[in-house]
């Protein structure tokens, strides 16, 4: 039942319903409003409600609002695509150089142009995973500020097997005669090598040992597990040089001393990619900063895959 009411007028008292038997259980009262007695004189009328001050539309309202968050969202957006651009990712651009950011100034990298007719190393095409650019064209340029060591044939020349092999702690004499031995037989074609020293004192050598094949390189590269690079006898495994910068058909492991031999810091890193066994190598008095070993790691994966 509708409930009617008359504004600001007290509603008179409900009528008594009359009684009922005593016997019977009285029924649940509904809610009713009384009519007004026809008897009393009407109320008097309310004074007149002084008008609200207009509101604006909503529609125009929600409109404005959302104008603005639009405007707040994309000027957002906008200033994240600004610092994206001008704040690049230093991981995917090789060589960029920024301040306090520990990188190396690198010139522009390019791989050297196949001979005509002639696959990409890694390539279904060729199963060998065979080089055919010269290795020596393969070779990390000299960073900016860098001092070469000219001990180092790097593109002008290939480096001795004995000179390499130096590189290499192999405890006693018979055994490096051997392994010397065993390189050769394991059908080393040449051998690129280029070494410099930035300001700060860290030194980088970089060896690329070309084989025939990927099958030689490998029985190479499993004949010297246990042999440990000269000045770098106890070292622990970096997994922070892997990068998706780096190309997936080159295998790349890095290792750190766990403990400085003397007063020197070596940090070292092994590259398989095809035809292609790569060697690098950081020193450095006291402290070996991680992130210029990443950077050249990375950057010589790039210029073997």
């Amino acid at each position: 039942m509708t409930e009617t009411t008359t504004p600001e007028t007290p509603a008179e008292p409900a009528a008594e319903p009359p009684a009922e038997p005593a016997a019977e259980t009285p029924a649940e009262p509904a809610l009713v409003t009384a009519a007004p007695q026809p008897s009393e004189p009407p109320a008097p009328p309310m004074p007149p409600v002084p008008p609200l001050a207009p509101r604006p539309p909503r529609r125009k309202l929600r409109a404005a609002i959302r104008w603005t968050a639009a405007v707040l969202v994309f000027a957002a957006l906008g200033g994240a695509a600004t610092y994206a651009v001008t704040q690049p990712e230093r991981t995917e651009i090789p060589g960029l150089k920024t301040p306090d950011d520990g990188r190396w100034a690198y010139p522009p990298i390019a791989l050297p142009k196949l001979p005509s007719g002639r696959p990409r190393p890694l390539v279904s095409a060729n199963p060998s995973g065979v080089h055919y650019t010269d290795e020596r064209s393969l070779l990390l340029p000299l960073p900016e500020q860098a001092v070469p060591d000219r001990s180092f044939p790097g593109t002008t020349g290939w480096l001795p097997t004995a000179a390499y092999q130096k590189r290499y702690d192999f405890g006693l004499p018979d055994v490096a005669r051997d392994a010397d031995l065993a390189l050769r037989a394991d059908a080393v074609r040449h051998i690129a090598a280029r070494a410099w020293t930035m300001p700060d004192g860290t030194r980088t050598e970089v060896y690329l040992v070309q084989f025939l094949t990927t099958g030689y390189r490998v029985v190479y590269f499993d004949g010297m597990a246990g042999v440990s690079v000269r000045g770098a006898l106890d070292t622990v495994e970096d997994p922070k040089v892997q990068s998706p910068s780096i190309p997936r058909t080159v295998a790349v492991t890095a290792q750190a001393e766990l403990k400085s031999s003397g007063d020197t810091s070596t940090r070292l890193a092994m590259l398989n990619a095809g035809d292609t066994f790569a060697l690098v190598v950081q020193t450095r008095k006291g402290s070996l900063p991680a992130v210029p070993f990443h950077q050249t790691v990375r950057l010589q994966a790039q210029l073997l895959g």
